[in-house]
């Protein structure tokens, strides 16, 4: 691939063997092959004969090796006791030459020493032959590898006499050619490699001295060839654009007559012979054979593209421009011949997307049909692999931060461990911050085994596009330390607005089960963690519905759901933990926390657990409309202020508890519901990619990403939950656009593996329309506003679920991926 870009852009393990042998006693009785009967330990051994080869190991009693270099006696080192049994095998065959060993008097029991066991070894041969035509004439000798000669006296099959080991060489030539009359004979297929028995070796003898020949050209190279035949029977099929010479000779003075006996196929060529006849007189060479060229159009696919009307101009081979407005096939004007090169390449970016490169895939080739592979890929619904491992279960990598310029840079590899649930931020520069979660570290008796984690991760520098050696994590805080919060997952966050806001922290549940409604709060600048209020397994305080004061809080919760609204408001939803009494449970309670006064209020809900879902009408507003209980679902804020909630394992309209995929709009102090069904474990409809339709809609499901792009439409991905037949780990994205659901990109199916290309990730990033992350529930998830051109951009790590290799669905993973939207 090559990309455009116009913007400036051990613990070791020591293992030690022993052997224990027992010493022979005294001799008494016994009987056996050998000499000494007696009781004690004994030798087996015996004779080898006919080795050639190299390499040839015997085995005792499927255990003891020996390794066998030359014929004679042998012994195996260790003994055996009296009366037990011993099984003499050929372990591994002799080679150079391949040979075959058997064993002879190779098993019994042992009561004296065994030194009877025969290994007789034989090289395996080939025949070599073939068949002579022509032959009219008397005295014809072949001889193959200039030794074993034969005598032919008639047109037929042959074969020397003397067979050649398998795996040599052989070389057949005409030692003596016939006489009465007077021909010369050639040989087709007379020399190679012998791995079975050869018998294709073609004798060709003519009564005469000359031969017929001369040139094709044009011929396709993938065709079926041609085949051409002198004087109405000598055929001779060729496969390429050269010379070519009949087997046949013809004597002086007599006539030869060159045609076409089958046309090439595969492409279909109609070839034309000229010279083709005539009177030999003496070596014919100008005969020509003339296939018409065969020409293939060039052309692929545009991916990407924003736009109807972009300008990107396109070439081949340095010229043949070709002008592309938009997404789809795209053919150049100019086709070029058969076997000729083609380099396909971007001449003119597109306007329409200023600031985001184009990676041209499979752009160089040789044409041999028409051409369609070639991918333009502009970078819009792409996911692109970023960081990370493409194996899951992956242990913490940190080593310091790249130096800044003029130092020679160099690739951090530096990653959190594989994880799931953890906590994450997008600061005001766009870099993705990440805490805790349950995974992995390198911390001394908690690797490999996973555990709830509080260590802090940077990733910087976002707006490259195409990465640098200078986007990379940095770890803050190592995991399992003092200070700060405790371990955890299931927390959830916000950003307090502006340029260094600080990082929020409240709830989650730590590896000791405890359940929190601590807030907690992270100074950017000083790398300090700070606790604003709250603790561990509270009760909820909820006061006066719709009213701010310093003592509400919610309960210590864990899967709960927030978003911050462009006045800074904070939004909680849900989450498994404790209502006002005590009572641990799912929660359907919506609260607004103020950054400033740092106080709560009860907005929405119920202040006891488990309570089901009251839906009313479709998309009808109403005071007494509100979702049922749930943990681990999604949440947005629309371009309007207006909060809205999908899914998560919650309880329906009956009560019943697992996946729902109904859509929620909480605008005006009221619910309203959108979209999906008010009973549990619903399959999706997934319709036209990339089509909008009323009838569209995400399977239910729970622990998905979820984001809000420019526009205020809705994002989702993954998960766990349903897809069109059943339910697993997930990895589709959709957008919920005007009023209806789209399926823009992944399969409608679960326990996908990831597809994460031909590169790795390093200091250049190559997008691809067929990358993606594989099938998982619980990642971390960021939205970045990219300042270079005001696009969206979508973030994604880990979480549980299928990596490369799409064999284990619990695999805790540790890759980062970029999801690139339309505008």
């Amino acid at each position: 691939m090559k990309f455009h870009f116009k913007s400036a852009v051990s613990v070791s393990l020591f293992l030690t063997s022993f052997v224990l042998s027992a010493c022979s006693g005294p001799v008494n009785s016994g009987s056996g092959p050998g000499t000494g009967p007696g009781s004690g330990s004994f030798t087996v051994g015996g004779t080898v004969t006919g080795l050639a080869g190299t390499g040839l190991v015997l085995q005792n009693n499927a255990g003891d090796n020996l390794a066998i270099t030359a014929n004679g006696s042998f012994t195996f080192k260790t003994a055996i006791a009296s009366g037990q049994a011993f099984l003499v095998s050929v372990s591994t065959p002799p080679s150079t030459p391949s040979q075959t060993c058997t064993v002879a008097n190779g098993s019994g029991t042992a009561n004296a020493n065994v030194t009877n066991v025969q290994v007789t070894c034989s090289t395996a041969t080939v025949s070599i032959g073939g068949n002579v035509v022509g032959l009219a004439g008397t005295g014809l000798v072949l001889q193959n590898n200039g030794a074993d000669n034969l005598a032919v006296a008639t047109s037929g099959s042959f074969t020397f006499k003397t067979a050649i080991t398998i795996g040599s060489t052989y070389l057949v030539t005409v030692n003596v050619q016939p006489n009465s009359p007077a021909q010369t004979c050639t040989v087709t297929n007379g020399s190679g490699t012998a791995s079975a028995n050869v018998g294709n070796i073609q004798i060709t003898c003519s009564t005469g001295t000359l031969s017929i020949g001369g040139t094709v050209t044009g011929l396709a190279k993938t065709g079926s060839g041609i085949v051409l035949q002198d004087n109405g029977g000598d055929n001779l099929t060729v496969k390429a654009n050269g010379s070519f010479t009949f087997p046949r000779l013809v004597p002086a003075g007599g006539a030869y007559n060159v045609t076409i006996f089958t046309q090439p196929s595969g492409p279909n060529q109609i070839c034309t012979v000229t010279n083709g006849s005539g009177t030999a007189n003496a070596n014919v060479v100008n005969v020509q054979v003339i296939c018409p060229a065969i020409f293939h159009t060039i052309g692929g696919t545009v991916v990407g593209l924003v736009g109807t009307n972009s300008g990107m101009v396109l070439q081949n081979n340095g010229g043949d421009n070709l002008t592309v407005s938009s997404n789809g096939n795209f053919t150049f004007n100019t086709r070029i011949a058969d076997g000729s090169t083609y380099d396909v390449s971007v001449l003119v970016g597109p306007s329409t997307q200023p600031g985001v490169g184009i990676v041209t895939w499979f752009y160089q080739g040789t044409a041999t049909s028409a051409v369609t592979s070639v991918i333009v890929d502009c970078g819009h619904n792409d996911w692109s692999w970023f960081d990370g491992s493409k194996t899951s279960n992956q242990k913490e990598a940190s080593s310091p931060p790249p130096a800044p310029p003029p130092a020679v840079p160099t690739f951090d590899t530096s990653s959190p461990g594989g994880r799931k649930y953890p906590a994450t931020w997008t600061d005001f520069n766009g870099n993705l911050w990440l805490f805790g979660g349950y995974g992995l570290t390198f911390t001394a008796g908690l690797t490999p085994p996973a555990t709830q984690l509080n260590d802090m991760w940077e990733y910087v520098n976002t707006q490259n596009y195409f990465g640098s050696f200078y986007n990379y994590w940095q770890n803050l805080k190592p995991a399992l330390g003092p200070g700060g919060p405790s371990s955890r997952e299931g927390a959830v966050t916000w950003t307090q607005p502006g340029a260094g806001g600080d990082l929020f922290l409240f709830g989650g549940e730590d590896q000791l089960l405890n359940f929190y409604n601590d807030i907690w709060r992270y100074n950017i600048a000083g790398n300090t963690w700070t606790l604003v209020r709250g603790g561990a397994n509270n009760s909820g305080v909820y006061g006066t519905q719709g009213t701010a004061a310093a003592g509400n809080t919610p309960g210590a919760r864990w899967g709960a759901t927030t978003r911050m609204d462009a006045s800074g408001n904070v939004w909680v939803f849900g989450g498994y933990g404790y209502d006002s009494a005590g009572a641990l449970g799912l929660l359907n309670d919506l609260w607004n926390y103020n950054i400033t006064t740092s106080q709560w209020t009860w907005i929405s809900g119920s202040t006891t657990v488990n309570q089901t879902g009251n839906y009313g009408t479709l998309g009808t507003p109403a005071a007494s409309n509100i979702p049922g209980a749930r943990q681990a679902s999604m949440s947005w804020i629309d371009g309007s202020g207006n909060f809205w909630l999908f899914g998560g394992f919650d309880l329906d309209s009956q009560g019943n508890p697992a996946a729902l995929n109904d859509l929620w709009e909480f605008k005006a102090g009221v619910w309203t519901w959108m979209s999906g069904a008010n009973v549990i474990n619903q399959t999706g409809v997934y319709g036209i990619q990339g089509v909008a339709s009323a009838t569209n809609v995400p399977g239910a499901r729970w622990s998905s990403g979820a984001w809000t792009d420019a526009s205020g439409n809705l994002w989702l991905f993954g998960g766990q939950g349903y897809d069109t037949t059943g339910n697993g780990s997930l990895n589709d994205v959709w957008e919920y656009k005007g009023g209806q659901w789209i399926w823009v990109k992944g399969p409608a199916s679960v326990s996908q593996a990831g597809v994460y290309g031909t590169t790795t990730p390093g200091p250049i990033i190559y997008p691809y329309v067929g990358n993606g992350p594989g099938s998982r529930f619980a990642p971390g998830y960021w939205y970045v506003l990219n300042p270079t051109d005001n696009s969206s951009e979508f973030w994604i790590f880990g979480g549980q679920g299928f990596d490369s290799a799409g064999t284990d669905g619990n695999g805790l993973l540790s890759d980062l991926w970029r999801y690139l939207p339309y505008p």
